[in-house]
């Protein structure tokens, strides 16, 4: 058989064919599809829930340090960032079913994709195996060749599905450091508030200052009473003696002078602190 040069298959008078190497090319595209879509299934929804896992336990932990204070601004702020927490894991949940879906589509296509890539790589076997004359060739080629064009366009709508995919995961993103940015300023609060309450602690008095002025305050009240019975009796003691009869001339009486308190002397002053 004499050698024939058609510019893509030499057929050779030793028939023996050589192998047609067909569809590592669009195998390796595959591959390396999947593996992105793999990597943003299983990498973005780890570093999320990294994220709220430190977020939430940072949050617990504050909130454990404050809780018997009964401060209604801590209660509010925890409050806050519990529904915080609850919407990204909400968010997060959505992002895994919208991912889980679009691997699905991604993976069905894939499988249409590789069969109709198996069942072209046949016909390819079968034309070196029968050795076809070129035009049977050139035909059957015609015809793998509109194939592949097909395959070409799964190919792109499957990579733009991909770029959807990506582009969603990106704004989910966004979203979620917006959310890290309102957790930084409750947290800011938080210390606020926690600043405000160890200043009133420091403000208000403690126990044995209060018993101190209370013992105070009832001495005080002890000797004005006493002041007020010793007047009284004084009275009481002239409209007796006037109801008698005037009374002799005599030596006014020396005031009694007021108890003295077994304390001392005590004045508002002390009393005030």
């Amino acid at each position: 058989m004499d050698k024939k040069n058609d510019g893509r298959f030499v057929f050779g008078a030793d028939d023996k064919d050589e192998p047609v190497a067909y569809g590592d090319h669009e195998r390796s595209r595959l591959d390396s599809l999947s593996l992105k879509v793999t990597l943003i299934a299983v990498i973005t929804p780890c570093l999320i829930g990294i994220v709220m896992l430190f977020g939430y336990i940072d949050m617990n932990r504050r909130v454990a340090a404050f809780k018997d204070t009964g401060s209604k601004e801590v209660r509010s702020a925890s409050k806050d960032m519990e529904r915080m927490v609850s919407s990204l894991q909400v968010k997060n949940a959505r992002m895994e079913k919208l991912l889980d879906e679009e691997l699905g589509v991604i993976k069905t296509r894939l499988g249409v994709l590789e069969k109709k890539i198996g069942k072209a790589q046949k016909d390819v076997d079968f034309i070196v195996a029968t050795r076809l004359t070129k035009k049977q060739t050139e035909a059957r080629f015609g015809t793998l060749e509109t194939r592949l064009g097909k395959n070409d366009k799964a190919l792109a709508l499957i990579q733009s599905d991909v770029d959807e995919t990506i582009d969603r995961t990106r704004q989910l993103e966004k979203k979620t450091a917006a959310d890290a940015k309102g957790l930084t300023r409750l947290k800011a609060d938080l210390a606020a508030a926690r600043k405000d309450l160890k200043d009133l602690a420091v403000s208000l008095p403690t126990l044995s200052e209060l018993d101190k002025r209370l013992k105070k305050e009832r001495i005080l009240l002890q000797v004005r009473i006493d002041e007020v019975r010793t007047s009284l009796d004084m009275r009481m003691d002239s409209i007796e003696k006037a109801d008698q009869g005037p009374p002799a001339p005599a030596d006014p009486p020396a005031q009694t002078p007021p108890p003295a308190s077994p304390a001392g002397t005590i004045s508002e002053q002390e009393i005030g602190g």
